[in-house]
């Protein structure tokens, strides 16, 4: 008896949820590119719907049928001639007021925001591209309760996240 019951264990936590994303194959990934910029990252379509684009073509929503999470993906061009410290502190106060900050690594070319708005979990990665006049981002909200269900999506979509260089002469001929 005790043997089955092992195994059982076993099988169970092969099923965890977190045991799911180690194929992305299995949540429909699908890749979604910027086409004005040229971003370009995978995100799983069986979890995240389109809900709209920018008329701009700078980005994209897409949220859970439950609308508790989000994944807002897009470009932009870096006319403030933010750095990646500038541009997150500036997102950390004017996109999410009241962030609790876990995580905020700094790179020469990238920047990750990371913590709580009250019961709500926030990510941002932050990628500048084109010599730093084009900012590329994802960022993705969720219920704190359901990390066990996001955090792992955000690892993968990292995974396959790429800034765009389409374009980089016009941008870059303005700084």
């Amino acid at each position: 008896m005790p043997r089955r019951f092992f195994l059982l264990l076993i099988l169970l936590v092969g099923a965890s949820p977190a045991a799911a994303f180690a194929q992305p194959v299995d949540l429909g990934w699908t890749e979604f590119r910027n086409e004005r910029f040229g971003l370009a990252l995978r995100y799983p379509a069986d979890v995240f719907v389109s809900q709209r684009s920018a008329d701009s073509g700078d980005g994209d929503l897409f949220e859970t049928p439950d609308r508790q999470g989000r994944l807002l993906v897009g470009a932009i061009e870096n006319t403030e001639r933010f750095t990646p410290r500038s541009y997150q502190s500036f997102i950390a106060r004017e996109s999410y007021p009241g962030l609790r900050i876990d995580y905020a690594p700094i790179g020469q070319s990238w920047a990750v925001l990371s913590g709580t708005v009250g019961q709500t979990m926030v990510y941002e990665k932050i990628m500048f591209s084109c010599g730093g006049s084009v900012i590329n981002s994802f960022a993705m909200t969720y219920p704190i309760a359901e990390r066990a269900f996001y955090d792992p999506l955000i690892e993968a979509i990292e995974d396959t996240f790429r800034p765009g260089n389409q374009g980089c002469n016009e941008h870059t001929a303005r700084y």
